[in-house]
């Protein structure tokens, strides 16, 4: 018989790396965050994949998470303080959960803003225009964490991205207003603090 890994030091340590590397994003501690976001989820999923292991030794069955959250629905709607006692009973799960769903919403909020042709037109922008480079030094990249909006229709379009610049000089805060005429993404004001 195969000798189970401890799942739970994974999870814990991935979930802290996550939590501390998020916050020194925020707080323009790269690269060292911009390392922490990349293993951590690598760290944590190792560590989800080995407790989906253990639990279907322990149960006979792999977690059935519809047929739980029915029940458990149910009972909230009869009782709802049901919820927070089952998130007290469960409080390791429940971080775990949370914090899985924090990672899986950044990468997917990084996907859909940091690929966008919007984004690629505003790090153009910053890699091409002297004042930045004079002020940044050389760009070597930019941060995870990518906030704003974005819409788009057709052939128009405007987006607002804050953003981080890691460079030769430091990191630094950006904000950058495009629009979208012909599609092509065109930078109309971009800020760098």
């Amino acid at each position: 018989m195969r000798k189970e890994i401890n799942h739970r030091p994974y999870i814990l340590i991935g979930s802290l790396i996550w939590i501390a590397s998020f916050l020194g994003e925020a707080f323009k501690f790269q690269p060292y965050s911009t390392i922490g976001i990349i293993i951590s989820p690598i760290i944590t999923f190792w560590g989800v994949y080995h407790w989906f292991i253990f639990y279907k030794n322990t149960k006979g069955h792999y977690p059935k998470f519809i047929k739980t959250s029915t029940e458990k629905s149910r009972k909230m709607r009869d009782n709802p303080f049901y919820g927070i006692k089952f998130m007290f009973t469960h409080t390791q799960e429940t971080w775990a959960f949370t914090i899985v769903i924090w990672m899986i919403l950044t990468i997917t909020i990084f996907l859909s803003f940091g690929q966008s042709n919007a984004f690629k037109a505003a790090k153009n922008y910053c890699q091409n225009n002297t004042e930045i480079i004079e002020k940044t030094g050389k760009i070597e990249y930019y941060g995870i964490l990518i906030g704003g909006s974005l819409s788009t229709k057709g052939e128009t379009g405007s987006s607002d991205f804050t953003f981080t610049i890691v460079a030769e000089n430091g990191n630094f805060n950006a904000n950058a207003k495009l629009i979208k005429s012909n599609y092509v993404w065109k930078v109309t004001e971009l800020k760098v603090e």
